[in-house]
């Protein structure tokens, strides 16, 4: 299976939130700091995974919600550990979650993230988490890096 590795930039980002103003926000913010990446929003772990499944497109970040109808946050986190294809696409997993319980980052910690935000309260805020997230992610070396898929 040939796959679309986007060395250009250009690889979209998961946002997956039950919440759709929450979704429109990230997704405004995103588009207003990485305006070449398209947002790819879902509403649940199992929306999500299906199109990861179906997808040749490597995504450049998945960032979601714990606490999601139908599959969770973490179930979600599960299933990509246990499909041998999709964890090989090295995708940085991120929660970004509010409220933030004990036992969800632990839990959380135990499968492999890159990472577990509490939703800031404001706007403002939550744009200097994202950016801060993008800002890493773009710079940060891993298998997607657009130097290893030219």
């Amino acid at each position: 299976m040939s796959e679309k590795f986007h060395a250009d930039g250009s690889a979209p980002i998961i946002i997956i939130d039950d919440d759709e103003e929450d979704q429109y926000f990230f997704t405004t913010i995103l588009q207003k700091l990485l305006p070449q990446r398209e947002c790819f929003t879902f509403h649940s772990g199992d929306d999500a995974l299906h199109y990861l499944k179906t997808t040749q497109v490597r995504p450049f970040l998945i960032i979601t919600e714990v606490k999601l109808r139908k599959m969770d946050g973490l179930e979600l986190r599960r299933q990509i550990e246990l499909d041998p294809e999709l964890k090989e696409k090295a995708i940085p997993f991120i929660f970004f979650s509010h409220p933030v319980h004990l036992h969800d980052v632990k839990e959380a910690y135990e499968l492999p993230i890159q990472g577990y935000f509490e939703k800031a309260s404001n706007m403002k805020k939550v744009e200097q988490q994202l950016k801060s997230i993008v800002d890493y992610w773009q710079a940060c070396l891993h298998p997607n890096s657009p130097q290893f898929l030219q």
